[in-house]
């Protein structure tokens, strides 16, 4: 069932590239080239191989999809794989037989039928044992195949393509510039203030030398030399107590990001340079962020960091929410940041809040026939601003239905009407205004 849905992504995808005329050609006209054999020369198979390590880079046209175009000189049982390179994304992978030059325009249009079901690749994979296998084909002589690896996330840091003909792999990196991360918490380093002050192990020569002469009054006492350290407590500005969250600090001339050590709740120790100036930003669930620059003037420096909770009237934007295109079903990648709001109205009893649902403009919505055979949330049909506003109730009824009252959650739909970026024209402008925003009623 599974990539049912990703072919109504794909179909979506085409359709938005046609829409947006500042992408160009974002089509199968690029394709990156691969000869099989790989040591293919027209004058016969080469005893060189070419490099089968690569590396190539996303252009702004394949942002929603990368092709690669595979010629079989010979007939071959070929092996493929691909793998995402951040964990955060996702994507569908198909391939297609057609040997005439036309063939981005029939696929464009939907005349051409993948020859091989298409596959999910991501941090989902686990959900389905044939995930992330490797796959194969049969390629003919004179043949040519294409394989389109399609980006069904919003982010898209690019992926890793594996061909392989007979003993020989070809791997390729196809890395997608900027790379768009959800970074929610900063992992601990190994990185310690005891193995900071390890010194390294030295190899000296047994030589017994007599003792020095001592003189009374005149031996003075062993200084021991201590690498600065950096301890800072993350506390509930209001409660003054230790809260969770995720915590960056950089070094202020040279933006290195310093490495953390979690050693306890809200509290984080890293080694620095005495005489240096860092930057902290800080941020957590429910709270402002914060951000604030410390200097180093001692061995030991210990400072706390208080972040405001939202009051009423404040707003906030909830990240790494998504609905799949054109519906009101959520992802499964959302209900972690779910569960992050759920905590926290479950911690804050007295807290009311509006949900608010955000599309990127306002037009009208068709049923997708790909979704025919599920739910209701499946096969919307009307306004973009009734879509919000079913997305902000969807939202609000999986609150409900882990034990927040009625009476403290309001949903609203506001459409395009609030947009981030105004008259957005990359795709990537136009997933800044698709969102779901909190709204604080009473705090």
């Amino acid at each position: 069932m599974r990539w049912i849905f990703i072919v109504s992504v794909f179909v979506l995808s085409i359709m938005a590239a046609k829409a947006q005329t500042i992408e160009g050609n974002n089509d199968c006209t690029y394709s990156k080239e691969i000869i099989v054999p790989f040591n293919y020369t027209p004058d016969g198979l080469s005893k060189n191989k070419p490099q089968l390590n690569q590396t190539v880079f996303y252009s702004y046209r394949d942002q929603f999809s990368y092709w690669y175009k595979i010629i079989a000189k010979e007939n071959a049982t070929l092996r493929f794989k691909v793998s995402a390179i951040n964990d955060s994304d996702e994507y569908a992978v198909y391939v297609y037989q057609y040997n005439e030059k036309d063939f981005c325009d029939k696929v464009y249009y939907h005349k051409i039928k993948a020859v091989r079901s298409s596959f999910f690749t991501g941090p989902n994979a686990t959900d389905e044992p044939y995930e992330l296998q490797e796959r194969s084909f049969a390629a003919k002589k004179d043949n040519v195949y294409y394989i389109s690896v399609l980006n069904t996330s919003l982010n898209n840091c690019g992926h890793n393509f594996y061909l392989v003909d007979q003993k020989d792999t070809l791997r390729v990196k196809a890395l997608h510039l900027p790379c768009k991360r959800d970074i929610t918490a900063i992992p601990p380093k190994t990185t310690t203030l005891a193995a900071a002050l390890k010194k390294p192990d030295t190899i000296t020569a047994k030589i017994t030398l007599p003792p020095p002469p001592v003189k009374k009054d005149t031996v003075k006492p062993l200084v021991v030399n201590t690498i600065p350290t950096l301890t800072c407590r993350v506390i509930d500005a209001v409660k003054k107590t230790a809260i969770d969250a995720s915590l960056i600090i950089s070094d202020q001339a040279t933006n290195e990001q310093i490495p953390l050590t979690q050693t306890a709740k809200g509290i984080w120790t890293c080694v620095v340079g005495k005489g240096n100036m860092y930057k902290i930003k800080c941020a957590a669930f429910g709270y402002k962020n914060a951000m604030q620059t410390v200097s180093i003037d001692s061995i030991n420096n210990t400072i706390d960091i208080p972040l405001q909770p939202f009051k009423e009237g404040d707003n906030f934007v909830m990240k790494s929410i998504y609905f799949f295109p054109n519906t009101y079903a959520l992802k499964k990648s959302s209900f972690e940041e779910l569960q992050k709001l759920l905590q926290y109205l479950l911690t804050n009893e007295t807290v009311r809040i509006e949900i608010q649902g955000h599309t990127n403009g306002d037009h009208h919505i068709a049923k997708n026939k790909a979704y025919a055979t599920l739910g209701e949330e499946w096969n919307y049909e009307g306004s973009a601003k009734t879509l919000s506003q079913k997305r902000a109730e969807a939202i609000k009824t999986y609150l409900e239905t882990n034990g927040i009252s009625a009476d403290r959650l309001e949903a609203k739909g506001y459409g395009g009407k609030k947009p981030i970026i105004k008259d957005a024209q990359t795709n990537e402008e136009g997933q800044l205004n698709i969102r779901v925003e909190v709204s604080i009623l009473k705090s």
